[in-house]
């Protein structure tokens, strides 16, 4: 079962989580820098460690912030000028995998940063040795740490972001606020990290670089890398393994489930300056359950790394007569005085469709409205009364741009099997001729009877010609 939505576009990630479609080969590259993700203490600097550090709560929420360092993998320094817009921000998740489903629990404000140290470190992921600079660039296969303290200090809001192109304008309109142990920092709720509330549960920290310029190399799609940890407590947290660096943490959704699958879709967005066409990056997951009682669990998630233009809505194939229950939107959750809205999308089953959507974009709720915007993360979910077949999901986006404004996956998706149309007599899959010689030859008896009275007569003769031709 499929239907003819307007694009596809979906892509596989290769080697760490670069896009072979998109990026340009490096060896046709000169004179470029890429800016991906690491963790502190790794590769023989920075002291050593996980490094994610609690600072305190405030109600139910918990602040944390995450150590990162920058690796600079091209072959010219990257800026980082402080105090300008010229500078990398950096973005702090946590997600859980817990029955089944992989969700998006932490995210915090930005840290905009200030001076990268070129520190050696970054040799075996760069393939050369460090190229010191000075403080407002990062060398070539060079390293930079912030420790978690300096990230926790988090200043810049998501809302003022391009993270397609990394522009953005300094000084920013906004500056956190609320209670100094939480404010801009990654918060989490104890329950969603407390071992005794969720055994078998798994955890991912990610972070994510913005740096201003890279999309004009085709650079900007291999920025978010994640680590797996471990909650011991509400209050600590210790790294299990080492970073896959350029490998967001959606991705490893279909590595810990056999019943998910998580793929990508490349959209087109405005370059640099108003000019040109690059790629945003968003990942689309789902997978199927039965659930033993007659009914399956259909589970979605839409993660937006990077797409400028976001997400608006997202619809799935469900025909009307599939009776679907605890139907349930997940999004993410804005705090210490960012703008966007925490609002639920609405949702409706008609039309063979369950579409979640938000408001629509406007010159007026461009900083407001609750769209899925870069580097979060929302589920879409359900129970269903029919087993899975391949159909499609549609992800719409939210604001205009180049290109299509919607993109279709293909996906497990419930369907029910109704009783075939009572014209097509001999059963092919179509009303033709063969069904009206058919109930020919059986008038005035049973043969041909297509209105179950029995009996084959005109009005069976007439059921066939009115809908002679159809698919069945």
């Amino acid at each position: 079962m499929r239907l003819a939505f307007c694009a596809s576009v979906t892509g596989a990630l290769i080697g760490g989580g670069l896009l072979a479609s998109t990026t340009p080969s490096v060896a046709d590259l000169v004179d470029y820098y890429d800016v991906i993700t690491l963790y502190a203490g790794e590769h023989g600097y920075g002291g050593g460690g996980t490094d994610v550090e609690y600072y305190g709560s405030s109600g139910d929420i918990g602040g944390w912030a995450i150590a990162t360092t920058a690796c600079n993998l091209g072959d010219t320094p990257a800026p980082w000028n402080g105090g300008t817009n010229d500078v990398p921000v950096i973005a702090q998740q946590v997600y859980r995998y817990k029955a089944g489903r992989f969700e998006l629990i932490g995210m915090s404000w930005l840290k905009h940063s200030f001076c990268a140290v070129s520190e050696p470190g970054c040799e075996e992921i760069a393939g050369g040795n460090c190229q010191s600079t000075s403080c407002d660039t990062l060398g070539v296969g060079c390293g930079d740490t912030y420790w978690a303290d300096l990230n926790a200090d988090a200043d810049a809001p998501r809302s003022e972001i391009n993270a397609t192109t990394g522009e953005y304008t300094y000084p920013f309109n906004l500056a956190p606020s609320g209670p100094s142990s939480i404010r801009g920092r990654l918060q989490m709720h104890p329950d969603d990290i407390n071992p005794s509330l969720n055994a078998g549960a798994q955890y991912f920290i990610e972070g994510q670089y913005v740096e201003p310029g890279e999309s004009v190399f085709g650079m900007q799609l291999n920025n978010a890398s994640s680590r797996a940890v471990r909650f011991t407590s509400t209050t600590n947290c210790s790294g299990l393994g080492g970073t896959v660096d350029q490998l967001p943490a959606v991705k490893r959704w279909e590595t810990l489930d056999s019943n998910a699958t998580v793929v990508e879709i490349l959209t087109d967005e405005t370059g640099q300056g108003g000019e040109g066409i690059v790629n945003g990056l968003v990942h689309v997951g789902h997978a199927a359950t039965d659930n033993g009682d007659g009914t399956w669990h259909y589970e979605f998630l839409v993660h937006n790394q990077n797409s400028h233009r976001s997400v608006g809505g997202f619809s799935v194939q469900v025909p009307d007569c599939v009776e679907i229950s605890n139907v349930e939107y997940r999004g993410p959750v804005y705090h210490s005085g960012e703008t966007v809205a925490n609002d639920p999308w609405t949702w409706e089953h008609s039309g063979g469709m369950l579409t979640f959507s938000t408001d629509a974009h406007s010159e007026a709720n461009d900083g407001t409205a609750p769209a899925l915007r870069w580097a979060t993360m929302a589920n879409f979910r359900f129970d269903a009364d029919a087993a899975p077949v391949m159909g499609d999901l549609a992800v719409d986006l939210w604001r205009s741009g180049p290109g299509e404004a919607s993109h279709v996956v293909a996906a497990d998706v419930p369907d029910c099997d109704e009783e075939p149309c009572p014209e097509d007599i001999n059963g092919d899959g179509m009303v033709n001729v063969d069904d009206v010689l058919t109930v020919i030859a059986g008038y005035g008896g049973p043969g041909g009877d297509v209105d179950g009275d029995g009996d084959t007569d005109v009005d069976d003769i007439l059921m066939v010609l009115a809908a002679f031709g159809s698919p069945c």
